[in-house]
């Protein structure tokens, strides 16, 4: 299934971007709201729909449910995210206009380059090149505020369901890092807690990092530590996921040598 400049294999729940190459195998929240979007292309889907659970699998808190979009946009990008469109008090609609939904191809990505050079070779020939060198600098300038705009948008979603706890935390460089920790209730998270005071703790022992806010939530039976990272690396806006399984009573989902082996530092 196209999806702006992603492919989405449905039936091995990876989601391409056919320009970067970059893949993502989706958690199950992700895998399956996007799935029931899209067979649901069109049509509204409720919050609850989304999140339903099966034999397999319990059911998804709303917290999930907006994370999972959340995420699932990031990945599609500044230009496709808009696709996944929260229709207020109702649900989520995967809109494709398949006019701007055609696969990515050499062809394709050959008749862009074509267009930027000569783009180029008019804005900066040798006739008018003053009065061209002005339009082109114009250009840049709408395209930087564009791109910025779309950057520090904030999700509507995360608007409407906030994080029932945070913690900023100053790395050694004076960078600053938050932690935000989601859950169904605001009662009975002590174990949440302990973990985002626990990983606080490993990350202010960091000179720098990539990442800028740190998505935390755990499973309906507390067995399972979700941590979702977002930040920039190169300029590019970057994601990744890490889940933690823990089936003790008394659990431990992060230890000293985790922390260092997933290289959470820069």
């Amino acid at each position: 299934m196209q999806i702006g400049d992603s492919l989405f294999d449905i039936q091995r729940g990876i989601l391409t971007n056919q320009l970067t190459g970059e893949q993502w195998q989706l958690p199950r929240a992700e895998r399956q709201v996007l799935t029931l979007l899209v067979v649901n292309i069109d049509k509204v889907v409720a919050k609850q729909t989304l999140g339903a659970g099966d034999n397999e699998h319990p059911p998804l808190s709303d917290s999930s449910v907006t994370r999972a979009i959340f995420m699932l946009r990031s990945f599609l990008g500044p230009l496709h995210e808009h696709m996944i469109e929260t229709i207020k008090g109702k649900g989520y609609r995967l809109h494709i206009d398949k006019r701007l939904s055609k696969p990515v191809t050499k062809a394709t990505t050959g008749r862009v380059k074509q267009t930027y050079q000569a783009v180029i070779l008019w804005l900066f020939g040798k006739r008018n090149r003053a009065l061209k060198a002005w339009i082109g600098i114009l250009i840049l300038l709408l395209t930087i505020l564009v791109l910025r705009q779309w950057r520090v948008s904030v999700d509507d979603d995360v608007q409407h369901t906030p994080a029932f706890a945070s913690t900023s935390v100053t790395l050694k460089s004076g960078q600053q890092l938050n932690l935000l920790s989601y859950a169904k209730s605001k009662t009975n998270n002590t174990l949440l807690l302990l973990l985002a005071e626990r990983l606080a703790q490993e990350f202010g022992h960091c000179d720098t990092t990539p990442w800028k806010n740190v998505y935390l939530s755990l499973s309906h039976d507390k067995q399972v530590f979700n941590i979702t990272l977002k930040g920039d690396k190169f300029g590019q806006s970057v994601v990744r996921n890490l889940k933690l399984t823990d089936f003790r009573q008394q659990k431990n989902f992060i230890s000293e040598q985790w922390f260092t082996e997933v290289s959470l530092c820069e």
